[in-house]
């Protein structure tokens, strides 16, 4: 029987913004859109998303519109013992400081009269219309399963869970666990390079830029140093920098870039349709700050996670930073937690179980 065990632990800011479509103004905030694949012969659809008050004063959702259907309207779906009951709602509330999820089973909008085909990987973009007067436009991916795809919590998240109950380094567990979407985009292996080349391996994997001046090279490094302490256990980790700069980061740029830190090291050169299509399973954020004079020359602002998947393409735990000092330690002297922000004097980790 194996036994599961933390050999070191992850990296990277424990307060992070995640990204969102947010409407600033109502502070309402949403994620995860999707939408289900249309079926031959039929011309409706549901769409589903995780909707946020972050103000202070309450508000509803009462109208949603797009142009891939005739007829959108608000629904929800109950079972009274084994009868399923959908009806159409006037609208749904939305308390103040509260999410409200829309999902299968439940709350959702109702696509009806599609005006064309909606396949797996399409996208549509829905108006979302609030008592309040405000809306927000919110885009919707298409697919088989549920984004986030939110798998029962297992065997391996209990473990990791008890053992950052009992004071062990695991980085914050993924509870429930999320199964990453397959993707691609050209890369430093391949133009087709596909995320799942790497499956049978742990990932490490972070979304950054190469003209970061500091958090992005200061992760490589930490990268760098971790892979030299697994020694060789590194051959079953894959370190994975994602660029969300595609239009400077192109993949002979980023064989440049990494190559200077380990040759070892791939990276994907994802276009923005790609990065908000996977987002809803990370939680990312970045966003170009373009000036109208320096369209040339921009930053990104970004959020610091690192994410470790399982050789399965299950996202397991993000990042958190340790002390130096403890990463020779054995696990179980390394304390709960050790701050979220990466400081000089502390390394990553890499949460491994095997």
């Amino acid at each position: 029987m194996r036994h599961w065990t933390l050999l070191i632990g992850l990296l990277m800011a424990l307060c992070a913004p995640s990204a969102a479509q947010v409407n600033d103004e109502t502070h309402i905030e949403v994620n995860g859109a999707w939408a289900r694949p249309s079926i031959e012969g039929r011309d409706i659809s549901a769409a589903y998303f995780q909707i946020t008050n972050l103000g202070e004063a309450d508000d509803a959702l009462v109208r949603a519109e797009t142009d891939a259907a005739h007829m959108v309207e608000l629904h929800t779906m109950q079972m009274d013992g084994d009868v399923m009951r959908m009806r159409q709602v006037e609208q749904i509330a939305l308390p103040a400081g509260e999410m409200v999820a829309l999902q299968p089973g439940g709350l959702h909008v109702m696509l009806m009269g599609l005006t064309r085909t909606l396949s797996a990987g399409d996208s549509l973009t829905l108006t979302l219309g609030l008592e309040s007067g405000s809306s927000l436009e919110v885009v919707a991916w298409v697919s088989d399963t549920p984004i986030p795809n939110l798998l029962e919590p297992d065997a391996l998240t209990t473990a990791a869970l008890e053992a950052d109950a009992a004071g062990t380094f695991v980085g914050r567990v993924v509870n429930p666990p999320v199964q990453a979407q397959p993707f691609s985009a050209p890369g430093t292996i391949s133009d087709d390079q596909r995320l799942s080349d790497t499956d049978g391996t742990w990932r490490v994997l972070f979304f950054g830029y190469t003209h970061c001046p500091d958090y992005c090279p200061l992760t490589l490094v930490d990268y760098k140093e971790v892979k030299a302490l697994l020694g060789e256990q590194a051959v079953a980790v894959t370190f994975v920098y994602v660029s969300v700069d595609a239009p400077r980061d192109t993949p002979e740029v980023l064989r440049t870039y990494l190559d200077h830190f380990d040759p070892e090291f791939i990276g994907f050169s994802a276009d923005d349709l790609t990065l908000r299509r996977i987002q809803p399973d990370y939680g990312f954020y970045y966003q170009r700050l373009m000036g109208a004079q320096t369209m040339a020359v921009y930053s990104i602002d970004h959020s610091t996670r690192s994410y470790l998947i399982d050789p399965m393409g299950v996202i397991r735990a993000r990042g958190l930073s340790a002390p130096a000092s403890h990463m020779t330690q054995p696990p179980a002297a390394w304390p709960k937690r050790c701050g979220g922000t990466s400081q000089k004097g502390k390394r990553m980790g890499v949460g491994y179980w095997m």
